[in-house]
């Protein structure tokens, strides 16, 4: 399970992340198709502000082992400026492991074009 920090973004931005999965002892990339991959943004107080899955296609497989989200400027218009938890799940059959468990920080965009 990865814990951290993601990157800072702008709320007047698209947010966009590919993971490339790697098995740590042999570096090989891990298969994941067929998988279900489940992403929760929520503030401080746990709501979800932002969500994305591969059940609805917001989160895409576009390579062996890689998951990829993309938010774009209007879905990032709703969050307000701060800090938020990132969760990030897969599943296959009967099995769910949490992958990630971390931050990012949200700054308020400055072009208003």
């Amino acid at each position: 399970m990865y814990t951290g920090h993601f990157a800072t973004t702008s709320n007047r931005s698209d947010w966009s992340e590919a993971v490339v999965l790697t098995d740590v002892e042999s570096g090989e990339v891990i298969e994941i198709t067929g998988c279900r991959v489940t992403l929760s943004v929520t503030d401080e107080r746990g709501c979800v502000r932002l969500k994305a899955s591969t059940d609805d296609g917001s989160i895409t497989l576009p390579d062996v082992g890689t998951f990829q989200w993309d938010f774009d400027a209007t879905a990032m218009g709703g969050l307000c400026p701060g800090a938020y938890n990132v969760g990030v799940r897969i599943s296959r059959d009967a099995r769910t492991v949490q992958l990630v468990i971390g931050n990012i920080n949200v700054m308020e965009g400055i072009d208003a074009q």
